[in-house]
């Protein structure tokens, strides 16, 4: 193994709450945009209920562009134009949390030490990426950042890593990734990478993490079950 790309909230920073007060705020505006004919009704359908976030649902889970079919189904419109202008501008208003999950810092640092790639793979924009970095102090320890622009390839398609792949020689089997939604684990099944990691510090229960080769409570674990892989 040569990388290990880490999603950022969930794996690396506990979950950001203003992620889910933007996705509640979409679909408030979806529905303003696009009315529908019960509100209620298209708030169950979308996953949100008592003004939060099903986790297993399109807006708990789901990358981008599943939401847009979702919110394309709810109002016989199409509404993906309007659906990435205005996720985009949630997203430039954001003011994240950038709180690490406890242990992940110094299990990087370790990784570093013996001589692997770092890399983060987010759904979250270059410029919320960016905040993290300067928030935490840490640009110094990620070789590469991956994040998700208004038109960019999301995750679970593998051309998400294109910018890894196009820069590094470097092939799929070298490559882990850790992370704490079903898309990331799919990530890896598509991009054909050489070991996933499911993490429950996120928004997934372990049983939507089954397509993980490996599920831990933390990344903190990541070092032990990369060192238990290599001696296979």
């Amino acid at each position: 193994m040569e990388w290990i790309l880490f999603d950022k909230d969930g794996t690396l920073i506990e979950f950001d709450k203003s992620w889910e007060k933007i996705g509640i705020r979409l679909v408030d505006k979806l529905l303003d945009t696009f009315p529908v004919h019960d509100k209620e009704v298209a708030h169950r359908q979308l996953g949100i209920m008592d003004d939060k976030i099903v986790p297993d649902s399109v807006m708990g889970s789901g990358s981008l562009g599943e939401m847009i079919k979702s919110f394309d189904n709810i109002t016989g419109q199409d509404t993906s134009e309007w659906a990435r202008n205005t996720s985009q501008e949630l997203v430039d208003s954001r003011e994240p949390e950038n709180n690490w999950i406890e242990g992940v810092y110094d299990t990087i640092v370790e990784l570093r030490e013996k001589g692997y790639k770092i890399g983060i793979v987010t759904s979250d924009t270059n410029k919320g990426a960016t905040q993290f970095l300067e928030a935490t102090q840490s640009t110094s320890l990620f070789d590469l950042v991956i994040s998700t622009e208004t038109h960019a390839e999301e995750k679970p398609n593998p051309k998400v890593l294109d910018p890894l792949f196009d820069a590094y020689n470097v092939k799929p089997e070298q490559v882990a990734i850790v992370g704490d939604t079903a898309n990331d684990m799919k990530t890896a099944i598509n991009a054909h990478l050489g070991l996933s990691i499911g993490v429950l510090t996120g928004i997934a229960k372990e049983e939507e993490l089954h397509e993980a080769d490996v599920i831990v409570e933390s990344a903190k674990e990541v070092k032990n079950v990369i060192d238990q892989f290599s001696q296979k």
